[in-house]
């Protein structure tokens, strides 16, 4: 496949791959410390990405010593990794910032002589925190422009329009009041069909990658033929699962606000199915999925129910695989996997990315991936 973020087939290559860990103040640039190993798991966008590290004690020295690993909060940790010129002589500017983030955890092992760290990246600032205004009068990029500027992060958001008060009008099963800034984020980047993450001190609130037009990292597996007796595959292992829905029964609702018109409706999907359907009643073995969208016209919005139920209605396909590290794969990336020459052989959006680096086991990734979209709410029956 030529148009993809990787070389596929793989080139076989010399690899020397770096990591480097900072600690410090979070309002100063970082000191590097030794480490035996660390990973960084990179999530889905409603998550927050998370990262633990493993330090040897007799190699810590000041300023970042024992005792301030053990005695100090907060403490930021960063994560870098790549591969670069001179695998000898290279800072950060040579490799990728993995993570940036709070430590939350520290455990200490006097007799194995380590310290492990764990934490979260930025996110955690707004999932650590509530917020109690209505917001009734703001639009869905200002209210993420102000939460970002709250925490000292950089917004990078794309404009949208209409109020929210008229989103929350529609919108009769969630009440906002009081959840956390995170819950509010990833709800309205649901309703606009956006996604919201946090990638070292900026927060991304705008349109989600569109599987039509996005560039694939590939996965390429290739059975055995007249060539070779061999499977092979630019992956260290592949495995698939699928979940079958359809059984249960789907039922589709799509709630909209059209501030052109000025009016909220909702629609259901199927019809047929529909009569007496009212959101958190249907009971099983019926399964609701509530959407909210921005914008739609009675006709767009039944077009995306069908659309919706469609999708979901199929097997959903679970996709996840180990592979060398390298820094291109993250969650707002698609993957395609093909060559299996079975139903799998699918467009998959990521779930989460995990990297793992040691000395002892080099640099590995592992990922993990759906067939569709990952912002589904379910209504419980």
């Amino acid at each position: 496949m030529a148009n993809s973020l990787n070389i596929v087939p793989a080139v076989p290559s010399a690899r020397a791959p770096r990591g480097i860990v900072l600690l410090g103040d979070p309002n100063q640039p970082g000191t590097r410390v030794p480490w035996v190993d660390w990973e960084v798991e990179q999530n889905v966008w409603h998550s927050a990405s998370t990262f633990r590290m493993r330090l040897p004690i007799s190699a810590l020295s000041d300023p970042i010593n024992l005792n301030y690993i053990l005695g100090t909060n907060p403490i930021q940790a960063q994560v870098y990794a790549g591969f670069p010129p001179n695998p000898d002589q290279y800072g950060t500017s040579d490799l990728q910032q993995l993570i940036l983030g709070n430590v939350d955890s520290v455990n200490f092992d006097p007799s194995g002589r380590t310290v492990d760290i764990s934490g979260r990246d930025y996110t955690s600032l707004l999932i650590d925190s509530k917020t109690f205004d209505r917001w009734a009068n703001q639009t869905a990029s200002q209210i993420a422009t102000t939460l970002a500027k709250r925490h000292g992060l950089t917004p990078q958001v794309t404009p949208t329009t209409g109020l929210v008060g008229k989103i929350y009008e529609i919108d009769k099963i969630h009440d906002r009041h009081g959840t956390t800034e995170w819950e509010l984020l990833t709800w309205l980047a649901g309703v606009y069909d956006y996604v919201v993450y946090i990638q070292g001190m900026t927060l991304y609130f705008g349109p989600k990658p569109d599987p039509k037009t996005a560039t694939p990292y590939l996965i390429q597996w290739q059975n055995p033929d007249q060539n070779s007796a061999f499977f092979q595959a630019n992956v260290l292992d592949l495995g698939f699962s699928r979940t079958l829905t359809v059984g249960k029964g789907v039922i589709v609702q799509v709630h909209s606000f059209n501030h052109k018109q000025k009016a909220g409706f909702s629609v259901t999907y199927p019809q047929g199915k529909a009569k007496g359907i009212t959101p958190g009643t249907a009971k099983a073995p019926a399964q609701v999925y509530s959407y909210i969208i921005a914008n739609l016209s009675q006709q767009d919005a039944q077009e995306r129910a069908a659309k919706i139920y469609n999708d979901i209605i199929r097997h959903e396909l679970k996709m996840n695989a180990n592979l060398p590290g390298d820094n291109i794969l993250v969650p707002n990336v698609m993957v395609q996997v093909s060559g299996t020459q079975t139903p799998f052989d699918s467009l998959y959006y990521v779930e989460s990315v995990a990297r793992r680096m040691s000395f002892d086991g080099a640099y590995r990734m592992s990922v993990r991936g759906k067939n569709h979209s990952l912002d589904t709410s379910v209504i419980p029956s």
